[in-house]
């Protein structure tokens, strides 16, 4: 096998998904030297192809990633739906989104290389120091100030810092499973629909996100389950009616940790952002808004603890305090409410959607707190009510509040 020492970086990147490219982004910003190594041989080249993001995350630069303005939201349990209207954010085409930010790195000065595994670790006196890739062949050392880890949580390339680092793994009772289909020859709608069922999603839920010109998504998402047959058997039994005659033309399997962030994300050299630091929102899953803003802290510390000449764990863990200020709360809401409607999840799924019936306020509060697109306010409508609370119970409500 070759391998060959390459020039210093100030900052080595893992993973080209939303948290690496705002990670790089913000390096390259500042001045930093910095490689990202994308495993793929394209910037979004496996993940999943669509995601439902909040308003505020569409800058004017990422506006052709949106596919379509969500005004309404079905929300299903096993014995009750309705309707809810508004503005609940846009689906954006994530392949499309992923491009247009490492665009915007490389024209901050990032440096990206496609079809670069991250192997190992390097390290020095106990200290990451820089990364091996390794395809085939090929294989390349090469050396930084700090490594970003940003290579999820999917499969046996990601997780480096809790795999060599934390010697560690996932709870396996706690990674959240999915598959989505993106399916063709769909009845046109522009509704979004979440569904909630134990027996085809337990711990979690199915969704159906509206693409447009006979287009739609249609995925799932459980703990402990088979995803492919899960999602098979959720369209065959289910038959939602938008999906009547739709066939799937591609298909994007997944995994998520709902067990929380890591409470460790940094050590000598190196920082962990995104799903590879399990800073997932566990309630729903979402990510993306999470992988930007923490990307983008990561990637600040990096660089001036780069130019500081100490990345050190105890100066790079100015970020771990930086993104636990700015969604520790987030997290524990997100991992309380998991807990509560994982326990006779239909039961009070059945009794939520009873609750928010004829009532708009309620229900934007709920795909508020569902999706933690607006969370604190969201929380505080919700909780002011005595029945939500009272599905909720008692316990998680005290510590919520």
């Amino acid at each position: 096998m070759g391998g060959r020492m390459i020039e210093k970086y100030d900052v080595i990147v893992a993973g080209g998904g939303p948290a690496g490219l705002a990670a790089a982004r913000a390096v390259a910003s500042e001045g930093g030297k910095v490689l990202l190594l994308e495993l793929q041989a394209q910037i979004g080249g496996q993940t999943q192809s669509v995601s439902w993001v909040p308003n505020d995350l569409i800058t004017s630069k990422l506006r052709r990633a949106v596919v379509i303005r969500l005004r309404e939201v079905k929300l299903h349990s096993p014995h009750k739906e309705l309707t809810a209207r508004g503005d609940f954010g846009a689906i954006v085409d994530r392949r499309q989104f992923d491009k247009l930010l490492a665009a915007e790195a490389a024209a901050s000065g990032a440096e990206l290389w496609l079809s670069a595994p991250t192997k190992e670790l390097l390290t020095s006196n106990g200290a990451v120091c820089g990364v091996l890739i390794e395809a085939g062949d090929w294989s390349d050392r090469i050396e930084g100030e700090v490594v970003i880890d940003a290579t999820g949580a999917r499969g046996e390339w990601s997780s480096l810092f809790i795999r060599k680092v934390m010697r560690d793994g996932w709870q396996r009772e706690r990674l959240a499973f999915s598959n989505e289909y993106l399916m063709a020859n769909v009845k046109d709608e522009k509704s979004a629909e979440i569904i909630f069922t134990s027996y085809f999603a337990p711990k979690g839920h199915a969704w159906i996100y509206p693409l447009g010109k006979g287009f739609a998504m249609a995925g799932i998402q459980g703990v402990r389950i088979h995803p492919d047959v899960a999602l098979d058997e959720f369209i065959g039994k289910q038959a939602p009616p938008r999906l009547t005659g739709a066939v799937p033309v591609a298909a994007f399997r997944s995994q998520l940790p709902l067990e929380g962030p890591l409470n460790q994300t940094c050590a000598d050299g190196i920082i962990t952002v995104g799903g590879a630091a399990g800073q997932i929102y566990p309630l729903s899953g979402q990510g993306l808004r999470y992988a930007l803003r923490c990307g983008e802290l990561a990637g600040k510390v990096a660089v001036d603890a780069v130019t500081d000449g100490d990345v050190s764990k105890e100066r790079l863990s100015e970020y771990e305090r930086d993104w636990k200020a700015e969604f520790g709360f987030d997290f524990k809401v997100g991992g309380l409410l998991q807990s509560s409607l994982s326990v006779s999840q239909d039961q009070k799924m059945n009794a939520i959607l009873h609750i928010l019936e004829g009532k708009p306020r309620l229900q934007h509060a709920f795909i508020g707190v569902f999706t933690s697109f607006n969370l604190k306010d969201s929380l505080c409508v919700l909780l002011k009510n005595d029945e939500i609370a009272r599905v909720f119970g008692r316990e998680a409500v005290e510590a919520l509040r």
